[in-house]
Formats: C-alpha cells, structure tokens, sequence
C-alpha cells in the first residue's frame, strides 16, 4: 500500500508526517549563486556541515560494515563517500543535477548515470510500490504510468521529465521536491536492502570509471591509493584525463593526483586528502589488473 507523506514546513525547515502519524525532519532550503553567471538556484539539502545534519549523521557509510560482502572495494570507495558527505540519505536539489541522493551523490541529470542505473534497481524491489506506486521500469527504462498511458521519463539522450518530476522548478521548494526527498530517505532508513543497493551501486560506479580510466591513462599494475584519487577526480569530474596523464607521468604521481583540481575544488581535494591520510597503507596493498578487471 502507498505510504503517504504530509510535507510539514517551519520556515527553511521541511519534515514529512508518514501516514498522519510522527514527524520526520527531512532537510532546510538553501539557495546557490552561480559565481559565473550570477543566477540564483533554491533546493533542500540536509548536508549542513562536513558530514550532514544530525539525521544523517545516523545513517553514515563505513566500509568494515561491508567489508565481508565486499572486500577491498568497500574499503576503496570509502574516501569518496566520506567527500561526499557519506551519509546514505544525503539529499541536495539546488544544483544542475536537480536532484542528488545517497553517500556517493548519485546524480538525476546524467543519461544512464549513476542515479539513472540505481533507481531502476530500486523501482524493481517488492517494497517500491509503497514509495513510487505510478513508476515502473519498461524495457530497461524509468516510465510514470498515467491510466492506461505509459510517459517516458528517461533515455539515452535525456533524464529531464525525471528530473522535473523530482523537481518541478529551481525558483523554490515545492510539496512534490519535498515528498521525493522524504520517500527516499524513508525506503532508505527503513529497508537495510536499500542501503546494500546503494552500496553495490557506489562499486559499480567505481568499478566503471576505473577501467575508463585504465582506457586512457594505462592503469594497470596500479596501485589502488593512485586509482582512488583518479576514480574520485572522475566521479566529481574536476578534470579531465589530460591533467590526470600529467600527474601520474610526475615523479611523485600520488602527491600529483591530490593537487588536480585544487584551483577549482580545494574544499573536496581538502577533505580527500585527510581521509585517505589513514586509509593509503590498506588501499596500496592490492593493484589494479587490467586482465582480471579488478584489484589483485
């Protein structure tokens, strides 16, 4: 049956009531200015310091809770959740993706990108009616089903009806930005299978932008510290392969990746330099083979 949600505002604070019973916070409005081109964007974010609000606090990331179902890479995309806020209901719609959720940031805007391959994973698990009741998946793609009519809201092209769907506008915070926020972190916080969804999503995206980058840049024999900056430059797309081949063709090519996109990003290079301060012995243990795709 469909949970229902009540979008209860206080000011820039919006919560939910889930079936006229108690209140959950869900996340405040906060505005972003373009420096660029001065334009204005409104959204939610629960994100409200280094690693989020006090909700998302409860709900953080941390690789030994996998490590058993999966080894090493559990502990490879770690640094990265911890720059992206690494809270697994982490929720941010003022920026150009419109829509950004979970402790890797999986992002709405991007055609089969992350976001778009985890909810249609999502929408296939037996609780998803309860959440999306009107989305389903049709020939691999994310469709709303209206009466008897079936409106595609992505493709290869483009996720825009989905996004708009999650998001209607980035002039305010609407009633139906807030009911998508709070059924994602509601299924999320309330379905641990969900969280191992979110987790197997995250290592295939790591997975997928290693060997991208073994294509270009030649990363075999590796070792995994080095793939770990180049997957998280990748992920966050600070830079491009050109300044990637620089650094690793430099004498001390680790110290080199942490300074790529510094100009640009020096809060996130900040913040991966500090967690892979204590995490480099592990992740330099095992090397990345091109024959094998995977670390050995």
């Amino acid at each position: 049956m469909a949970i229902h949600f009540d979008v209860v505002r206080d000011g820039k604070h919006f919560s939910v009531r889930v079936d006229g019973s108690k209140i959950s916070p869900i996340a405040a409005k906060v505005r972003y200015r373009n420096k660029r081109t001065g334009v204005e964007r409104f959204g939610l974010s629960n994100d409200g310091g280094f690693f989020g609000n006090d909700e998302a606090r409860k709900y953080l990331y941390t690789s030994t809770e996998f490590d058993s179902i999966f080894p090493f890479w559990s502990d490879f995309i770690e640094p990265t959740a911890i720059c992206e806020g690494q809270s697994f209901i982490s929720i941010n719609t003022y920026d150009r993706a419109r829509f950004t959720f979970g402790f890797g940031q999986f992002a709405a805007h991007v055609p089969d990108g992350d976001f778009i391959r985890w909810f249609r994973d999502m929408l296939q698990r037996p609780e998803a009616v309860d959440y999306f009741p009107n989305l389903d998946v049709h020939a691999g793609r994310i469709v709303k089903i209206e009466d008897t009519k079936v409106v595609a809201l992505e493709n290869e092209d483009s996720t825009e009806p989905l996004q708009l769907y999650f998001n209607p506008t980035l002039d305010e915070v609407e009633d139906a930005e807030v009911v998508a926020a709070a059924k994602f972190i509601h299924w999320t916080t309330n379905h641990p299978e969900a969280r191992l969804l979110q987790v197997q999503h995250m290592i295939n995206t790591a997975m997928r932008l290693v060997k991208e980058a073994d294509r270009r840049l030649g990363l075999d024999g590796q070792t995994g510290d080095i793939c770990c900056i180049v997957m998280d430059v990748r992920h966050q797309g600070r830079a491009g392969f050109d300044e990637l081949q620089h650094a690793l063709l430099q004498s001390k090519p680790y110290e080199a990746l942490l300074e790529v996109g510094t100009d640009g990003e020096p809060e996130r290079v900040a913040n991966l330099k500090a967690a892979l301060s204590t995490r480099r012995a592990e992740l330099k243990k095992k090397k990345w083979s091109r024959s094998t795709g995977g670390f050995v």
